[in-house]
């Protein structure tokens, strides 16, 4: 009986020391994630951060794709995608100005992919001038991102020194641009724009030509003159600088803070930047002519052909999430471009007010037709606007026979 339990505690322990030698099953290596590349062209503070909290926030949620992304100018956006086709150094997604769209999907730069948003998107949700710009012939090329429309940012010190109240029509609008230019002490001009060569000067340019009952289907409207008139006359009175020819957006932003403007015509985007300054400023609608002119722009999200589509719309799905796109508008400051998002937004921020409030009469630069050569045209006459003394008149025939070429 002993020797019995003897052989098989041996047994057993013969067993158990083999088994103890055995190596154990490697464990499985982690998995490297699948990178993808965004280009944009966002460049303030408030939209850099936006991005990265987006980007961060993506890559957390998942274990199957790392998205980065990389800033490229905004007027060299559409030319480096072009360089970068020729190198095969192509981005996966491009956040782009969505005038931009067409011209690149009749490129057959940007996928389509259709299929696999009409089971994500309601198009409903969102306004209609913003996702016709990514609608191309019944196709979808790519998702709304973030929308804007330009407003006149006030310095309510300056309105109460100059005894000036808001004007709603375009000769108090004149009236007081002229009444809030100093030229002795701390001089200060009534009013600037940007009437920067390229989009920005062009879409700020737009809506004092919609103003006077000129139409995107009908730019040559004989009314619209009255649009190059007004410039001959904010220039020549001294109450707008000939310096808003080489002046962004951003631009704008830092005179308007510096206290060497009364009203500029700016974004929600440049709002981050005048608060902080502590200037006591206020908001006001464009003011009116004929009708009230609102442009909206803003920028889509969209795919690059032959590049990987699944996590694409993995990182579009990520964010029209709702409570995803109201946190990073919020941080940017854009408009959400879901109709109930951007009311949402309005709500809570007063000063978002007048621009969500412009959206549903506005025109969307992508529903102009032809608008790269509408663009150029209105390039080449702000910069005769501001940079020489030719008259309203003759700029305005010159801008009708470049764009009826």
């Amino acid at each position: 009986m002993k020797k019995r339990f003897f052989v098989n505690t041996i047994l057993i322990l013969f067993v158990l020391g083999i088994t103890g030698c055995a190596k154990e099953p490697p464990k499985e290596e982690k998995k490297q994630k699948q990178e993808l590349l965004l280009w944009s062209y966002y460049e303030t503070e408030a939209q850099k951060e936006g991005l990265d909290r987006l980007v961060n926030g993506f890559n957390n949620s998942q274990r199957i794709y790392r998205i980065s992304w990389e800033y490229v100018p905004m007027v060299d956006f559409v030319k480096r995608l072009s360089i970068a086709l020729s190198s095969d150094s192509l981005p996966d997604l491009v956040l782009l100005d969505n005038s931009d769209m067409e011209s690149l999907i009749k490129s057959e730069m940007l996928e389509d992919i259709t299929d696999p948003l009409q089971s994500r998107v309601f198009v409903d949700n969102y306004y209609k001038e913003v996702w016709d710009s990514v609608e191309y012939n019944g196709r979808y090329y790519g998702v709304p991102f973030g929308c804007n429309n330009t407003v006149i940012l006030y310095n309510r010190q300056m309105f109460r020194q100059a005894g000036v109240n808001v004007p709603v029509t375009w000769d108090e609008f004149r009236k007081a641009a002229k009444a809030l230019t100093k030229t002795e002490g701390e001089p200060h001009y009534g009013f600037a724009m940007s009437a920067f060569s390229g989009e920005q000067g062009a879409s700020q340019f737009m809506p004092w030509i919609f103003a006077t009952g000129a139409t995107a289907e009908n730019l040559a409207d004989e009314r619209a003159v009255a649009a190059f008139e007004l410039l001959e006359d904010l220039l020549e009175s001294g109450c707008m600088p000939h310096d808003c020819m080489n002046w962004s957006q951003n631009d704008l932003t830092r005179v308007f803070v510096e206290r060497k403007v009364a009203m500029i015509e700016n974004i929600s985007g440049a709002l981050p930047e005048i608060e902080a300054s502590g200037i006591d400023y206020g908001i006001f609608s464009f003011p009116s002519y004929v009708t009230q002119g609102v442009v909206i722009g803003g920028e889509s999200l969209a795919v690059i052909q032959g590049k990987d589509v699944d996590g694409a719309i993995a990182f579009m799905d990520y964010y029209n999430q709702e409570e995803v796109m109201e946190e990073i508008s919020e941080i940017m400051w854009n408009i959400p471009p879901k109709k109930e998002l951007a009311e949402a937004y309005a709500e809570k921020n007063e000063d978002m007010r007048a621009f969500v409030s412009q959206m549903e009469e506005g025109v969307s630069k992508a529903s102009i037709p032809q608008w790269r050569e509408v663009r150029s045209a209105l390039s080449e006459s702000l910069y005769q606007s501001f940079g020489s003394s030719n008259p309203a008149e003759e700029i305005w025939e010159e801008y009708l026979a470049k764009i009826e070429e």
